[in-house]
C-alpha cells in the first residue's frame, strides 16, 4: 500500500480519481457505487478508469489510504504546534479521529464504509496507525524527558494506547459530531494531566 500511495502522489489522474471516488462512496455507499459513477464524477469514461484501477475495491483502497494518510499528516503536525500538552494532544485527536468521524458520520453509509475499509484497506490503516504510534512515541519522549526505565516505557505505551484505542469506544453509541469532539477533548485533557503529573515527579 505504501507503493500505492507513492503512485498516487506521482500520478495526478489517479489522485483525481481517488478524490472523486471519496465523494461518490460517501454519497452512495460502497455497494451502491459503480465504476460508472466514479468515472462520471472524475470526468472520464468507464473504460478509461480501468487504465488506472482494476476494480471498485482497488479504487476504494487507494482513496481511503490517501484520506487516512492526509489525516495522519495533520494529526502529527498538531503535535508540533505551539501550546500546552493538552492543546497539542487535542489537536492531534481532533485532526485524526475527529476529522474521520466527521466524514463518516456525515454519510448515511458510514457503517458500510467502515466495513469496506476492513475488507479492502486494512494494510493502509495498519501502515498509518504504525506511523501514528511512532509519532506519538517521539512526541512523548520529547515532552517527558529523562525517563528511560521499563516502567517509563510502559507508561508511555499506556498513554499511546489510550490515545489510539479510546476514541473507538467513544463511537459505540453513535454520538453527534459535537459530542464526539468533546469526548476527544476530555481524553486529551486526561492524558495531558497524567503526563504533567509524571513530568513533575
Amino acid at each position: 500500500m505504501a507503493a500505492e500511495l507513492e503512485l498516487l502522489a506521482d500520478d495526478p489522474k489517479r489522485a483525481l480519481i481517488a478524490s472523486a471516488a471519496i465523494d461518490v462512496f460517501s454519497a452512495r455507499g460502497f455497494s451502491g457505487t459503480s465504476m460508472s459513477h466514479i468515472a462520471r464524477q472524475a470526468g472520464m469514461s468507464r473504460p478509461a478508469l480501468y487504465q488506472y484501477f482494476q476494480n471498485k475495491g482497488d479504487i476504494f483502497a487507494c482513496a481511503f489510504a490517501a484520506l487516512v494518510e492526509q489525516q495522519a499528516d495533520r494529526a502529527l503536525e498538531a503535535l508540533e504546534e505551539l501550546g500546552t500538552v493538552s492543546e497539542q494532544l487535542d489537536g492531534f485527536l481532533q485532526n485524526f479521529d475527529g476529522a474521520f468521524w466527521e466524514r463518516t458520520a456525515a454519510s448515511p453509509y458510514g457503517e458500510e464504509l467502515l466495513s469496506a475499509t476492513s475488507e479492502y484497506a486494512p494494510k493502509a490503516v495498519g501502515i498509518e496507525m504504525k506511523r501514528i504510534r511512532r509519532g506519538l512515541e517521539k512526541y512523548l519522549r520529547r515532552v517527558v524527558t529523562g525517563q528511560r526505565s521499563a516502567a517509563d516505557r510502559a507508561r508511555r505505551n499506556g498513554w499511546i494506547d489510550m490515545l489510539e484505542f479510546a476514541p473507538r469506544g467513544f463511537k459505540l453509541d453513535r454520538p453527534t459530531l459535537n459530542a464526539y469532539r468533546l469526548r476527544l477533548t476530555a481524553l486529551a485533557e486526561s492524558v495531558a494531566s497524567d503526563i504533567e503529573a509524571n513530568r513533575a515527579s
